[in-house]
């Protein structure tokens, strides 16, 4: 994982897969980024090829936490799949999604 941060905004970029296995790491991070001031996160997923229902409940939840902080949650550079995916589930509606290219 990488980051970029300021004191209202940070991208982090995920390196793997988002799922069960890898999905504590990420959650670490991002309580860490939300509880250390950050009200707009942007998740890139550039490396990202799938996606389980434990990753996408982290992106919800992380979403939940900031909108409650009145910030914003937005995801980047998503795979065609992954764009399909956010779309069909609804999730695209509730935060930013932006398709890979």
């Amino acid at each position: 994982m990488s980051q970029n941060t300021n004191v209202d905004t940070s991208t982090t970029i995920w390196p793997g897969e988002l799922n069960e296995v890898n999905a504590v790491f990420l959650r670490q991070e991002l309580n860490a980024l939300v509880s250390g001031g950050c009200r707009d996160l942007v998740v890139d997923l550039n490396r990202v090829k799938s996606i389980d229902a434990v990753g996408l409940s982290l992106l919800c939840a992380a979403h939940s936490s900031l909108k409650r902080q009145e910030g914003a949650l937005s995801v980047i550079n998503t795979s065609p799949e992954l764009y399909t995916l956010f779309h069909r589930t609804g999730l695209s509606r509730h935060f930013t999604v932006t398709p890979a290219g």
